[in-house]
């Protein structure tokens, strides 16, 4: 149900957005209906695809623009934006950038009618209500880590226990958006051999871990005061790390999907048993067999989904002397160029729609978190959309629609002379 609304909603915007919708339509509704990550996250992930409905189901709303002002339409699209972060958390980026985009279009807050401020409200409540805080601190210190002053500052001891593996991710910072992952575990290791001491461990065995997160928040905050353009610079180069991964099609290898699933359940068929078996619907020994079973089976679509993936791809990366060098792909720089374009006197304001939310919800997610492909699966379709609208202004300069010719006047009838 998730990806019939994407088609038929990306199929709507795209309808008011181009000056040939019988030509982009259907290409951009085939690209979105097979994208390989926007398909497999439809079936692994339940949060993901109601997400990316709801974010093209507000944005749909919102066309034809000049309706934007009108108070009924105003408000329904300000609802589907409720939906958003009703969904999930980081949907807020999405909503903030809609809002803005909302102001835009439809005129400052102070002139809209009584039921789309209930409807702002509203939002406001579920984002005060909904969510939680406790991995933004330390998320975020994962991110600028390698930003962190292990000398000076506040909580000495705390930056002190960093100070190894500061050092170790400075050798290298163009690299470390590839091992970020590694060290966000690290800061929430508690085992029985923490990485960062027992001082650093005693914070996380804490019932509400306060203390942690305030010492995760304050250290993250002084590395981003203290290198704003450094900081910057490593969440652009997160933001290109997750652009060169096209591991959907590689997800739907049966080969791969289960090699991951004895990885990921080997620890949670020893704790909980009772519920693999509910989940599985088999026990161990049959869960393994079935999982050896599929991990040699070869399905007939695969080659067809790696290539797809190797030439619909927004950015590549390859290995030089050991080290990894993004490079930007042909898709990538079409969707490119198609942004440029939106950013024209005469079109910014009803793409706005697209590129405000997709700009602060890439600067926002990728400025906080790691670089996980998943975090792609909301706004891929965007950067889809993009390259049409590129391609579609090339046409028009191009092909330029004949100029309907006026019609002659019918000529009067021949006067006839009239015997007196």
């Amino acid at each position: 149900m998730g990806l019939l609304v994407t088609v038929l909603g990306t199929g709507w915007i795209t309808l008011h957005l181009t000056r040939r919708p019988t030509i982009w339509i259907p290409l951009v509704t085939t690209i979105v209906a097979i994208w390989p990550r926007m398909v497999w996250y439809e079936q692994e992930i339940v949060a993901e695809s109601v997400l990316l409905a709801s974010i093209i189901v507000a944005v749909a709303l919102a066309f034809p623009v000049q309706r934007l002002r009108e108070p009924k339409r105003l408000f329904w699209f300000l609802m589907a934006a409720d939906l958003i972060i009703a969904v999930k958390p980081h949907g807020r980026p999405i909503w903030l950038g809609l809002m803005i985009s909302a102001v835009l279009l439809a005129g400052f807050p102070w002139r809209w009618s009584k039921a789309c401020w209930g409807a702002l409200a509203f939002s406001l409540v579920i984002i005060f209500t909904t969510g939680s805080s406790k991995q933004g601190p330390w998320l975020l210190l994962s991110s600028t880590l390698p930003l962190v002053n292990p000398d000076q500052g506040k909580w000495p001891e705390y930056r002190q226990a960093l100070k190894p593996f500061i050092e170790e991710t400075r050798t290298d910072l163009s690299q470390y958006p590839w091992k970020q992952d590694r060290y966000k575990k690290m800061l929430t290791d508690s085992g029985d051999n923490p990485p960062l001491g027992h001082e650093w461990q005693q914070m996380l065995v804490e019932r509400k871990k306060t203390k942690f997160l305030r010492v995760c928040s304050d250290l993250s905050r002084d590395a981003i005061l203290h290198s704003p353009f450094a900081y910057a610079r490593m969440v652009l180069q997160k933001i290109g790390v997750v652009l060169c991964q096209g591991d959907g099609g590689a997800m739907m290898a049966p080969r791969f999907f289960w090699a991951g699933q004895l990885e990921d359940n080997e620890d949670r068929w020893i704790r909980h048993a009772d519920e693999m078996k509910l989940l599985y619907e088999m026990d161990h020994d049959a869960y393994l067999a079935l999982a050896e079973q599929r991990r040699v089976q070869v399905e007939w679509y695969e080659p067809c989904v790696y290539h797809f993936t190797r030439v619909f791809a927004w950015m590549s990366a390859t290995r030089a002397e050991g080290k990894r060098v993004m490079h930007p792909a042909w898709f990538g720089l079409l969707a490119l160029f198609g942004f440029l374009t939106c950013l024209r006197p005469s079109r910014w304001r009803e793409t706005s729609l697209l590129w405000l939310p997709l700009g602060v919800y890439l600067a926002i997610i990728f400025g906080i978190g790691d670089s996980v492909s998943r975090y792609l699966q909301p706004v891929d379709w965007i950067g889809i959309i993009f390259v049409a609208l590129g391609l579609d202004w090339v046409l028009s300069l191009v092909w330029r629609s004949p100029a309907p010719v006026a019609e002659a006047p019918p000529a009067s009838p021949p006067a006839v002379a009239v015997a007196s």
